[in-house]
């Protein structure tokens, strides 16, 4: 039910289609929103037009849980944004469906985490693969679903 209230507010919102060729873009799963916009007035305008339609339906957004991200590659001073009454504290990075999104673009922390989850998965279970007991493939099977979906890098 949560997730047909969603899409009516976002075709609402017209918020489908592409960054590249649109201002602003919204993602949405399960309870998760993220907006992307290309200016900032643009996120004041588009997080001020969600919330009235949002509460014409009855949610409310959680001020603590939301946050912003200013992804440049230019030093900036780290500061809150003002909507209304709420402020949004921003951040430098923050995980989104398992993989990390910073404010410099740049996917080498979320390479190097993905190695030690690998590297994790595998001293967790060091003892199965140097195990006799167990045949090479059970072992093959065992890799590949928990090592490698641990260390898996999606681009």
């Amino acid at each position: 039910m949560f997730s047909l209230v969603i899409v009516t507010i976002l075709k609402q919102m017209g918020l489908r289609g592409n960054i590249t060729t649109y201002l602003k873009q919204c993602t949405a799963y399960a309870d998760d929103v993220m907006l992307t916009t290309r200016t900032k007035q643009s996120l004041i305008d588009t997080f001020q037009k969600l919330k009235e339609i949002w509460a014409e339906y009855g949610l409310i957004v959680n001020g603590q849980k939301t946050k912003y991200l200013r992804c440049t590659r230019k030093n900036y001073y780290l500061e809150e944004l003002q909507i209304n009454l709420m402020y949004l504290e921003q951040v430098q990075s923050y995980k989104y469906f398992g993989s990390t999104v910073n404010s410099d673009s740049s996917i080498e922390e979320e390479i190097r985490n993905r190695i030690t989850l690998g590297n994790e998965a595998y001293h967790a279970n060091k003892f199965l693969f140097k195990s006799r007991l167990v045949s090479k493939k059970l072992k093959m099977k065992f890799y590949w679903s928990i090592i490698k979906t641990n260390s898996n890098i999606c681009l």
